[in-house]
């Protein structure tokens, strides 16, 4: 009797043994599970934020190429056509109508501008030119041209012990400038445009300002503008900075870059 009894509590220890284990061993493959999966789940994530890393700078250095393109017919096509036009009128004689005399003027004039105008836009679009210029001046040489269409009026404040970035970086920032520029341009009908650089020990804020009419930058979602927005977001996450917007109906807009040096 006392044998079956030992035998019993034997079988039962041994089962709630065995149990134990079975349970730890489950426990264990879950655990085990769990963290292959959040491991599988962050290699994926990386993979696919490098991926758009990937396309994004692609995507660049294709619009840089264009772009060099078209800054570079510009300047030996259609700035090379206003030159000469420029030395054909140079050429004319000084007539004895006062009115004919000045209209041969005035379109000298005009003609300077234009090549001066053109001069000015291939630089902006010319990446090479642009790592020459450095940030400021290129940025500089974009509101002169904003400021030369006589509707805005433009501003660059540099504060603080400034610094070079890597010439990508510059690139970059410069490219979101322009885009931001550009949107003030079409959409904002504001006045004043200014773009702020500030800079800290190891830090630069750049900021766009405008005193337009503003938007609601959640109703831009999924359409055209807010596509242009993304693509300065994407930009500026790709250089390691970080963006942020503000916006309101007749409050005017402020775009801000945040990069480390």
């Amino acid at each position: 009797m006392i044998n079956n009894q030992n035998q019993f509590v034997f079988f039962i220890l041994t089962g709630t043994l065995v149990l134990l284990v079975l349970v730890l061993f489950i426990i264990l493959f879950f655990i085990f599970y769990n963290k292959r999966q959040n491991r599988n789940l962050k290699e994926k994530g990386l993979m696919q934020s490098q991926f758009q890393q990937t396309l994004l700078q692609t995507q660049i250095e294709i619009q840089e190429q264009t772009l060099k393109t078209i800054s570079q017919e510009i300047h030996d096509n259609v700035g090379q056509i206003l030159s000469l036009a420029k030395l054909n009128l140079n050429t004319f004689e000084d007539t004895e109508s006062a009115y004919n005399q000045t209209k041969i003027n005035d379109t000298r004039q005009l003609v300077s501008k234009a090549i001066n105008d053109l001069r000015d836009l291939s630089r902006s679009l010319y990446g090479d030119r642009i790592a020459e210029l450095g940030l400021h001046e290129a940025i500089a040489n974009e509101l002169k041209i904003m400021q030369n269409t006589g509707q805005f009026k433009a501003f660059l404040k540099i504060t603080g012990d400034s610094f070079k970035l890597e010439p990508q970086k510059e690139m970059v920032l410069f490219r979101i400038v322009q885009e931001s520029l550009n949107n003030a341009v079409k959409h904002s009908k504001a006045k004043n445009i200014t773009v702020q650089m500030l800079y800290t020990i190891d830090e630069l804020t750049l900021m766009i300002t405008d005193d337009g009419e503003g938007f609601d930058p959640v109703a831009l979602q999924g359409i055209q503008k807010g596509i242009g927005l993304k693509s300065m977001q994407d930009r500026a996450t790709l250089i390691g900075g970080t963006f942020s917007l503000h916006s309101s109906a007749g409050g005017g807009t402020v775009i801000t870059i945040q990069l480390n040096k």
